[in-house]
């Protein structure tokens, strides 16, 4: 079997790391350890294949352009043009994209989907689309509105495609996976079509990671992007400064938002407890990253919209308790392991945050409830279902 895998979000840029390639690479690079798996070709961009690259990502790759003659972003705006080149570039020369009998796309940006709409134009091709949550209306997610109003846009847009060209759709098993399921439905999919993925963290990985002699900061916070709470940060920690003086934070990992978050930083005088990791490279290995986190005491995580919650996960793995919105999602997956307020109530926020610091049957109660919890997501058994789904 002829794998072709379809990876085109990142443009030129190859810093944020966010779920869609973490799962790509968990899952891919497991086929490859298989004694009879699949062929695999990796269909991404020069940002793309950078940043997969550092992560461990050995395939063959077939690399389409994402910019007619520079080399990096300008802005976070070129990203939507960087689309729009890749897609063309694949419809306009589709000869140029490689054989396949399955193809995977691993978002439904439409720089992935119009390329599976290329291929799946060969006879046989199968297509699988991966969808990894369904974007809020322009006016309820935080962030530039006119940028919402695009991405939202462009999703409805995949959609409809997914629902009339896809061989299947693979959603999350949570309340956000069903939403999409019935709204694929709605646009004519038929439910046997429909698939319940899961995601991973790796526990091997996370028990070869050694544990730190001490605690050197109270909170990590990972992944810093608008819908991810970034915007959340600063008066969520003014909260805790005013509870708790000195408490610090670490940010790390998909800093995509640093330019603006920053300023807000230093403007509210938290720089002294607020520090940024970022690695050489953008990129660390899975024990080091581990390590890293188990640095911290506590995970902070203000997202107020996931599909899934690999961070979450990676960090009750850890050792962590999570200090975090009550997301739906969470509740379904996590069950009662995070600790969780209502979604955008900050001092409540702040409260759990000092609670599990200051109270250690608390914080006990709620590392063990997490732990316990991460023990049931091995990318191992995942990316072996997976397989079977495929037909492998």
């Amino acid at each position: 079997m002829k794998v072709v895998w379809i990876l085109n979000g990142c443009g030129l840029e190859s810093g944020s790391i966010t779920g869609s390639p973490l799962r790509f690479q968990a899952v891919s690079s497991r086929w490859q350890a298989l004694a009879a798996g699949p062929e695999q070709h990796l269909v991404t961009t020069s940002g793309g294949e950078a940043m997969l690259r550092r992560m461990g990502c050995s395939l063959p790759a077939t690399r389409l352009p994402a910019a007619l003659l520079l080399r990096r972003e300008p802005c976070k705006a070129f990203r939507f043009w960087s689309y729009v080149v890749t897609a063309a570039a694949a419809w306009l020369r589709p000869g140029r994209l490689p054989p396949g009998d399955v193809v995977l796309t691993v978002s439904d940006y439409f720089c992935d989907i119009v390329p599976a709409l290329a291929l799946k134009r060969r006879p046989g091709v199968r297509w699988i689309a991966w969808i990894h949550h369904r974007e809020r209306r322009p006016a309820e997610r935080p962030g530039n509105r006119f940028v919402n109003e695009i991405t939202w846009r462009m999703q409805a847009w995949s959609f409809r495609q997914i629902a009339r060209r896809a061989d299947q759709a693979w959603v999350y098993d949570s309340d956000a996976g069903d939403e999409i399921a019935l709204h694929l439905q709605g646009l004519g999919m038929a439910p046997e079509r429909i698939r319940r993925m899961r995601n991973g963290i790796d526990l091997a990985a996370i028990r070869r990671a050694p544990e730190p002699p001490a605690k050197t900061v109270d909170a990590v916070m990972i992944g810093v992007r608008p819908n991810k709470g970034a915007f959340d940060i600063v008066p969520v920690w003014r909260e805790v400064q005013r509870l708790r003086p000195g408490t610090t934070l670490r940010l790390m990992g998909g800093l995509s938002c640093r330019e603006q978050v920053a300023p807000q930083i230093a403007a509210a005088g938290l720089g002294d407890v607020i520090t940024w990791f970022i690695p050489e490279g953008g990129w660390l290995p899975p024990e080091a990253h581990f390590a890293k986190i188990k640095e911290a005491r506590i995970l902070f995580a203000p997202s107020r919209e996931e599909g899934w919650g690999i961070a979450l996960c990676e960090a009750m793995g850890c050792g962590l308790p999570v200090a975090a919105y009550d997301l739906p999602v969470y509740r379904r997956i996590f069950g009662d392991a995070p600790l969780t307020v209502p979604e955008g109530d900050h001092g409540a926020l702040a409260r759990a945050i000092v609670a599990l610091l200051d109270h250690p049957e608390h914080y006990a109660e709620h590392r063990r409830r997490g732990q316990a919890c991460a023990e049931t997501d091995d990318w191992d058994r995942i990316a072996a279902d997976d397989w079977i789904a495929i037909g492998g």
